[in-house]
Formats: structure tokens, C-alpha cells, sequence
């Protein structure tokens, strides 16, 4: 099936024993002869290799605009100045009465993971090459799979009751997931907290481009240590709107500047970023592929139980093992660390029901990046906790 007519992969696999997290990843597919991206620290150039105006990073597929309220698109932000439209004029990037919000479009796109004995895969797609490969990240409630998704560029602040991505203001927090869900619906239908499938999507994007496990390291830090004992100073968690002017990717390798991927600030770091679409039913994995996104689980698929890996009481630390499935990817084992194997931070309890938590905050340090939190219900309410901001596009998908 190697000459599917039309068909473009770009993928990676993932060696399971090497502890190097640039070494033990691999191009392959129409991947295999590219060059990846890596934000040059030195410079403060953001260096694409072989990615910039490819497939999900063209601008026509991934680019920053203003989305109104009923969830259509308005217009463009210039790439590299979001204050202004596509076109120069001024835009309402900080207009908190703007009836709407920033958002970075994301279209296109199927996605496949699985593993091996040996290895792990992820394969990006510009068609559905076959029943291995989903386009959940793009499907609304009903089913229907649409052109693509929007996700806040800003982490959401509450104005008016109503949860939203607009620059220059300060992130809310404090809210539990049911109350935050009534701030993002307040936008009106369309809108949502990210989903596991959006978030995953993204994450699985970076590390194809990357060729590394180490997010940070390719991309920047984040906010990851500029927590501040302070409500006043809103704990050290960033305004919005400090990479404006930076383009699609831009990150720092200092400790408390805001980090940007696909046009969207604070990937992780600042805040964590809560979710929907998946939960940890006391140990059990569940997903939703489609669906109203409750917090309860119901009408959820199982993934996989962490009891089945001796995993029964609260486990946390840098990961070292996952389980590499086609609903993304979930560690298994820990004893890695900041710089090794997957990079990244993983914490469970296994004996509640755990809402979703990404990204880290900046009271987190290396901890930051590709680390999913199961140990915090729905109802947790914390400083440290923003919620995701997503909207489904209207117009259908081109099959």
C-alpha cells in the first residue's frame, strides 16, 4: 500500500530501549530524506529544517485568525504581527468587546499510532490511508468530520462571564471543569474545552517535526518557573499576548517566557491546561471519540487498565515506558528523566475519577511539556488550572 495515488505520510518511529530522546526517533515514509525543526536559542530564530510550508505547517493548513462567536471564521491575523489583519489593518486581537476570539485554525490532517514489540509509530497523513488512521482531532459531536478545529491562542481569561482567547489579559483559574464549561459555552454551542484528540494531535505534530522526544528542548521551556507566591501578581502566569510578534513557532530556553507552537501560547508551562474527551475512571483509561465531552466518562471507550500493569495506588516520575495506541499514546513506567527517553513527566491516581490535566504550570520546572495528569477530579478547582478553548469548524470536511 506503499502508492496510494495522492497519499503523503510524514512519520516517525520511536525506539522503545534507546534512552536518547533524539536518537531513539526515526523518519520514516515520505519523512525519511527531511531535515527537522529546532528553535535556534542562540540566534532566537525558530530554524524549520525541512517543515516550513509542509503539510500541517503551511500556512494555508495552520494559521492565526478571529473566529465570531456562532463559530465562523472572520478573518486572518498576520503571521507575524497578530495586532493587525492578513491585510495590515488593525485587528481585534485585544478588543475584549470583539464578539469572538483569537484562535489558531488547524485543518486537515489523519493520524496513526501504534506500536511494535520493538517500536512505537506515529504517522501523519494528508487522506485516510486505511482503517488504521483517524481524524478525530476534526470531528464534531455529531459524527461528521469536519475541515478542521480551532484552538485558542491564549489561555482563556473570563470577561463577562464568558471564557475567552483574546490578548493582553490574565488567564482564569479557580474554576472547576463544570463551571468552566459553562464560561466556554457561553460563546455559544460550538465551543468546547480542547479535546484529548486536539491536544494529542498537536503533540504528535511537534514530535514529527522535532525528530526528538524532548519538546522542550526543540521548542523551549515555557513559563516553567515563574511561579510567584502572589495573587496579585496572578502567580507568575504570563500575560496573554507575549509572542505577538514571533510568528507560528517561538520559545525561549530560559525559565519563566512563554513558549508558542502552531501559533498557540503556553502549549505548557504557565497553567495546566484542562481537557475532555478522556478520563481515568479509577485506573481505566476511557476515551470519547465524539460526543458532548462529560467529565463522568459515560458512554466512553476503554483504552486500557492501569491495574493490568500493577499500577493500583499514586505513581508519578519522569516516564520511561508507554503504551502507544490508536487513541494516542499513555505511560506505563517510570525511572526516566528531564532528558531521556520520552522527556516528559506522567503522575496517576488510580483510585478517583481524574479529569485530564496537560502541559504543567509554572511552578513545574522540566516537569513541563507532553505530561498528562490523571490525580485531579472534575471538580478541583486551582490556581494552576486554566481550560482549554476549542471550536469545531462548520463547513464539512473534503474526504
Amino acid at each position: 500500500m506503499e502508492n496510494i495515488l495522492g497519499a503523503v505520510r510524514y512519520g516517525i518511529k520511536i525506539s522503545k530501549k534507546e534512552k536518547n530522546p533524539d536518537e531513539r526517533v526515526t523518519y520514516i515514509h515520505d519523512a525519511k530524506d527531511l531535515q527537522p525543526a529546532r528553535m535556534n536559542f542562540d540566534t532566537g530564530v525558530f530554524e524549520y529544517g525541512s517543515w516550513q510550508g509542509r503539510a500541517f505547517a503551511a500556512p494555508e493548513n495552520n494559521y492565526p485568525c478571529m473566529v465570531k462567536a456562532d463559530g465562523t471564521e472572520d478573518y486572518k491575523l498576520m503571521q507575524e504581527d497578530y495586532t493587525k489583519k492578513e491585510d495590515g489593518a488593525e485587528s481585534d486581537v485585544v478588543n475584549a468587546d470583539y464578539a469572538g476570539n483569537a484562535m489558531a485554525a488547524f485543518k486537515g490532517g489523519w493520524l496513526c499510532q501504534y506500536e511494535t514489540e520493538t517500536d512505537e509509530y506515529i504517522i501523519w497523513s494528508n487522506i485516510k490511508y486505511d482503517d488504521g488512521y483517524n481524524a478525530y482531532h476534526r470531528t464534531a459531536p455529531d459524527g461528521v468530520i469536519r475541515e478542521g478545529f480551532y484552538r485558542r491562542i491564549y489561555k482563556p481569561a473570563l470577561l463577562n462571564n464568558v471564557a475567552r482567547s483574546i490578548s493582553g489579559q490574565q488567564s482564569m483559574y479557580s474554576k472547576n471543569a463544570t463551571q468552566e464549561r459553562t464560561y466556554i459555552k457561553a460563546n455559544g454551542e460550538a465551543w468546547e474545552h480542547t479535546s484529548w484528540w486536539e491536544w494529542n494531535y498537536i503533540i504528535c505534530l511537534l514530535k514529527i517535526m522535532a525528530k526528538s522526544e524532548d519538546l522542550q528542548g526543540a521548542y523551549g521551556n515555557g513559563n516553567m518557573n515563574g511561579y510567584v507566591n502572589d495573587a496579585a501578581q496572578h502567580y507568575g502566569i504570563l500575560t496573554a499576548g507575549t509572542l505577538n510578534d514571533k510568528g507560528q513557532f517561538f520559545g525561549y530556553n530560559t525559565n519563566n517566557q512563554q513558549v508558542k507552537v502552531f501559533h498557540t501560547e503556553a502549549m505548557w508551562g504557565d497553567q495546566w491546561e484542562r481537557i475532555c474527551h478522556m478520563i481515568c475512571d479509577k485506573g481505566v483509561v476511557k476515551v470519547q471519540p465524539y460526543g458532548d465531552g462529560n467529565f463522568t466518562g459515560a458512554g466512553f471507550e476503554t483504552v486500557f487498565d492501569y491495574a493490568d500493569l500493577g499500577i493500583k495506588a499514586s505513581a508519578s516520575g519522569y516516564v520511561k515506558d508507554t503504551v502507544m495506541t490508536k487513541a494516542g499514546r499513555f505511560f506505563k513506567t517510570f525511572g526516566g528523566s528531564s532528558s531521556t527517553y520520552t522527556c516528559d513527566y506522567g503522575y496517576i491516581n488510580p483510585t478517583i475519577v481524574s479529569a485530564p490535566l496537560v502541559g504543567g504550570d509554572c511552578d513545574y520546572g522540566l516537569n513541563c511539556g507532553a505530561y498528562v495528569h490523571l490525580s485531579n477530579t472534575a471538580g478541583s478547582a486551582c490556581w494552576y488550572v486554566a481550560p482549554g478553548l476549542s471550536c469545531i469548524m462548520p463547513n464539512a470536511a473534503q474526504q
